[in-house]
């Protein structure tokens, strides 16, 4: 509790109030983006107020998720689904429907399988729409519960699908919540209380992706897979690798044994602390230069900021870029960005006096924000990807715009395992000779459940080490990786020059029996050159550490022979006694 009562009033310390705010008709003048770039207001008070989140459908329309409840939880039942849907092909005429319009407090939405996903703690919900009239068929099923609500702007929020084919979203640290499905005994249930989870929409299976951090409020992927996610009051951006630990705001990791933490990624600091909504920008509108990079919302600033990702050993740090859009008028709270069919970039804006929760008596409930951010003008684009045929949705996974790919990569796992689906991304897997191309065909063929054990084994020999890192992060999907796989990991483990791939390697060995780590894990401690590698220690650390527990001779013999200090470090640490198995919340 005293982290939690700390945390409050610095943040409070640090909240200032502002005049009031610039009306929507004279908004647009007030936001500065950089040359060739336009800005159009797409919808404003009262039409919409307080949008906390958004998402796209198939159509390219907007979902717009309202929270006037914010900060209480759960708040009165008046909160909305919004639809949003340009109806005259140039922007400038938005057509309203209202979903729903008595949600209690609820913070992250996304679309697909026949119906929207709502977080609204301590429940996921999922709201069926099969014939698509955009009305609830029935009453919502409750797919999670256990959802935390101590701190209501750190419970689950950003829901975003995958490159796999999994939900994801995030969940801040001063939150405790004990995920599962209703009913699940207290013992089997997923702890979060900082992290990145996932939720499969077929299997409803759930888990625990990574942890730690801070209040983290946005994840996405870069052209290559790799995840990223920005968190508030400690540094601001993180790689996100499965099973990662990274350092936190406050409070101790579930695990004792964790001993030390993945830092941040960044190189530097902006003027504050609060950010939201991470989007690495594959539209294909922009420029080039700003293909790949992040973009993510300064809340206290009223900016949103650019940056890139550079690669560097086995994971990524950045580099500072001219900031994407600055607005003068102080209420500008961006929360998500999101790239649409025709690349331009929608911006939902809270558009309140105060940034800081401690101040409900001031929080203003009337207003929102939906921008659009277009290059060379506004170009919207028609489209209903629900109404192509397989093969038109294959062919979309070679357009540069990701948006198609990712929404095409959905309506096929909704739609099924299909050969003929599955041969068409085999030959673009196989004979593409862009990797990227390669890749997104890759987490098609196993969302759609078209990826053989042959084909992935087959991955691992191929020329991008992105291919071979994913194959074997797919290979582990199930936590039972076969014998085959198992001897080819060691294999690589061994001689795989990019430390990129000995990275997946580290994090496969949490999916894989404790026995079948050690061949892996002593392979990988042979590398010195990852000794001082941002990633691969600390992560050959958590794979390794419970087989430590269970066999000290193998974890002795393993220490002796390392080239890797923390294993050299920790094992005997380890071995020792000193920390071990979950600390009860």
């Amino acid at each position: 509790m005293r982290h939690f009562l700390t945390s409050s009033l610095a943040l409070l310390a640090g909240c200032s109030f502002a005049a009031d705010g610039t009306a929507p008709k004279d908004s647009l003048s007030t936001i500065t983006v950089p040359t060739g770039f336009s800005v159009q207001l797409v919808a404003a008070e009262p039409e919409i107020r307080q949008p906390v989140a958004f998402t796209t459908d198939a159509r390219g329309r907007l979902w717009v998720l309202e929270n006037l409840s914010y900060p209480e939880c759960p708040g009165k039942p008046e909160n909305r689904i919004v639809i949003l849907e340009d109806t005259t092909g140039d922007g400038t005429k938005w057509k309203q429907t209202v979903f729903i319009d008595n949600l209690t407090f609820a913070t992250g939405i996304q679309v697909g399988f026949g119906g929207v996903y709502v977080g609204a703690p301590p429940n996921l919900f999922f709201f069926p729409d099969k014939n698509g009239d955009d009305k609830p068929d029935a009453a919502p099923e409750i797919l999670l519960d256990g959802w935390g609500r101590e701190d209501t702007h750190e419970t689950l929020n950003n829901f975003t699908w995958g490159p796999d084919g999994w939900l994801y979203g995030t969940h801040g640290v001063f939150t405790h919540s004990k995920v599962g499905v209703p009913g699940t005994p207290a013992d089997k249930r997923v702890k979060i209380n900082a992290g990145v989870w996932r939720f499969h929409p077929t299997t409803k299976q759930f888990e625990l992706h990574c942890e730690g951090a801070s209040n983290q409020w946005g994840i996405d992927w870069n052209d290559r897979g790799h995840a990223f996610f920005t968190a508030c009051v400690i540094p601001h951006l993180y790689h996100a690798v499965q099973g990662g630990r990274y350092q936190r705001q406050a409070g101790q990791h579930f695990n004792q044994a964790t001993y030390a933490d993945l830092k941040t990624i960044t190189t530097f600091k902006y003027e504050r602390a609060a950010y939201c909504g991470s989007m690495v920008y594959l539209g294909g509108l922009f420029p080039a230069e700003y293909r790949d990079t992040l973009i993510f919302n300064d809340i206290h600033m009223s900016k949103i900021r650019n940056e890139k990702l550079v690669p560097k050993g086995s994971g990524f740090t950045n580099e500072k870029r001219p900031d994407f859009a600055v607005c003068s008028d102080t209420w500008f709270r961006t929360l998500s960005t999101q790239y649409g069919p025709d690349g331009g970039l929608f911006v939902i804006d809270w558009f309140d006096r105060v940034h800081c929760h401690q101040q409900r008596a001031e929080t203003d409930r009337s207003n929102g924000r939906i921008y659009k951010i277009g290059y060379q003008g506004i170009k919207p684009a028609v489209v209903d990807l629900n109404n192509l045929n397989d093969a038109a949705l294959v062919a979309h996974h070679l357009n540069q715009n990701d948006w198609y790919v990712r929404t095409a990569r959905r309506i096929l796992q909704e739609r099924g395992p299909k050969p003929a689906v599955h041969a068409a991304l085999a030959k673009i897997l196989t004979e593409n000779p862009d990797d990227t191309r390669q890749l997104r065909a890759l987490w098609t063929l196993h969302a759609t459940k078209g990826l053989t054990e042959a084909l992935a084994l087959a991955q691992l020999k191929r020329e991008s080490p992105d291919v071979r890192a994913w194959a074997i992060q797919l290979l582990c999907e199930e936590q039972k990786p076969s014998a085959a796989a198992l001897a080819e990991f060691a294999r690589l483990a061994k001689d795989d020059p990019s430390p990129m791939v000995r990275l997946y390697l580290a994090s496969a060995l949490q999916r894989m029996p404790l026995d079948a780590r050690w061949p892996i894990a002593t392979e990988l401690a042979q590398h010195a050159d990852d000794n001082k590698d941002h990633n691969l220690p600390l992560m050959l650390w958590y794979g390794i550490e419970p087989a430590v527990a269970a066999d000290r001779k193998k974890a002795l013999t393993l220490m002796k022979a390392s080239k890797i200090e923390r294993l050299r470090e920790f094992i005997p640490k380890r071995v020792g006694g000193a920390g071990a198995g979950d600390d009860d919340l």
